[in-house]
């Protein structure tokens, strides 16, 4: 009875820590980018700004366009004022009682450099905010992905825990049998207790781990996960080529192109502070209209007006210095951007081979691990190891499989944060498979 038992047991330990029903959210990543699309804070915030800087750039533009107005007046004259022209039979009222004016005025700029050149500024500035949309949503996709594989790895985990319950209760349901029998001592007996408690303990961190990370995949994307079911394909551990194609692409990321739209509208305001110091040339259209006609008995009369206007004072010259100083750091930051986003590249590539070496050990680990477990289980059942060993050997296997899936789960994140680093965005078609499944035993295929 014993023989089959301990047999049972070892089998029960390698399939239930290593090829236990791995787990795998409902929805794809690419639901989780979606929902963020529309529901992130950060990605609903960058939108307004988009449209804000949109709307600004409009008003600068309006400077240089012809403005209309339009002005009505009432005055109530403490004397009417009137005239009695020779040969005329009627008095000539030159100021009424009451007088009412209408004004309708046309102004049109001819030559203004500096707001041409504020609105170029402006315009460069709206252009970097559909950037920094593209910009903010790629940093949401790298949260959105981080939190998406811990999630995985936490439900993985938790798999993995309940199957380490059930072979440390199996264990225990041995040891209780055997010590009935007098083949077990009492200190094998509360040692396969102590390990059901403590795989119990795991089962709880790792629960909290997958209550904490759903919560926080749903606060960055805005779509509640759904219980973990079942893996892709493992992840065939393949190298993403050379770092030199990758840091290439980094030139042109939305960051970068944020910083040099940035580095234009600095640009365009260092000139239009530059031309502020020249004249401006404008045309004036104005139609009067009122009943106090003067001498010229018409209710109405126009004027066209060019009017060339200069101004000089030291603030001008002081705004031009200004705007030396903030190009000039602005370059700075044009650089620093170009270095950050190589260097996020550089280590998202380096953690991807990194992670490859890990996945790769960590595999062989766990499936020694689970070897061990097996073997400790039917050695115990001979007669030739003792309690400690399989549970030792198991708690071994359990923390074979915990460090696999995170080094799984750490190598499908950093997959997808080295095409972010790039500015590519990633999909559910198009993201990196992941390769948090529990490890396969290849002595059950």
């Amino acid at each position: 009875m014993f023989g089959r038992r301990g047999w049972w047991v070892g089998s029960s330990v390698a399939l239930g820590l290593a090829s236990a029903s791995p787990a795998w959210a409902t929805q794809p990543l690419q639901d989780f980018l979606q929902s963020a699309q529309t529901q992130n804070f950060d990605v609903r915030e960058s939108n307004a700004v988009e449209q804000q800087r949109g709307s600004e750039a409009d008003a600068v533009l309006g400077r240089l366009t012809p403005a209309l107005s339009a002005r009505g007046t009432y005055t109530r004259n403490q004397t009417e004022v009137s005239a009695q022209l020779p040969g005329s039979p009627e008095r000539l009222v030159i100021t009424p009682l009451n007088q009412m004016d209408a004004v309708f005025q046309l102004d049109v700029p001819i030559v203004d450099l500096a707001n041409y050149h504020r609105y170029k500024s402006a315009k460069a500035l709206a252009k970097s905010s559909s950037e920094q949309r593209d910009a903010t949503f790629i940093d949401v996709s790298r949260s959105v992905a981080r939190a998406y594989y811990t999630f995985l790895g936490a439900s993985a985990l938790v798999t993995s825990a309940q199957r380490s319950i059930a072979a440390a209760q199996d264990n225990l349901n041995l040891v209780s049998e055997r010590r009935g029998a007098g083949a077990a001592t009492e200190l094998d007996y509360e040692r396969a207790a102590s390990a059901v408690a403590r795989a119990q303990q795991d089962l709880a961190d790792a629960e909290l781990g997958v209550a904490l990370a759903g919560r926080a995949l749903a606060t960055l994307s805005g779509l509640e996960p759904q219980p973990a079911l079942e893996y892709p394909p493992e992840d065939d551990l393949h190298g993403e080529g050379p770092l030199q194609s990758w840091l290439a692409r980094a030139a042109d990321t939305p960051a970068v192109r944020v910083a040099q739209l940035q580095h234009e509208a600095v640009q365009q305001n260092r000139k239009a502070a530059k031309r502020a110091l020249l004249p401006t040339l404008g045309g004036l259209a104005n139609e009067r209209i009122s009943n106090a006609t003067g001498f010229s008995d018409r209710a109405s009369s126009y004027q066209l007006q060019v009017v060339l206007g200069w101004r000089l004072d030291y603030s001008l010259i002081a705004t031009t210095d200004a705007q030396d100083a903030a190009l000039d750091a602005q370059t700075v930051r044009l650089e620093r951007s170009r270095r950050a986003a190589e260097d996020a590249t550089f280590e998202a590539f380096a953690r991807v081979n990194n992670g490859i070496s890990n996945s790769r050990s960590s595999r062989v680990e766990a499936q020694s691990a689970q070897r061990a477990a097996e073997l400790a289980a039917t050695r115990y059942d001979a007669g030739v190891a003792t309690q400690l060993d399989v549970t030792e050997a198991q708690r071994d296997a359990f923390l074979a499989s915990a460090a696999r899936i995170q080094s799984d789960a750490e190598l499908a994140y950093a997959r997808a944060a080295l095409r972010l680093a790039v500015g590519e965005r990633i999909s559910g078609s198009g993201a990196p498979t992941t390769t948090m499944a529990p490890a396969e035993t290849e002595t059950n295929q």
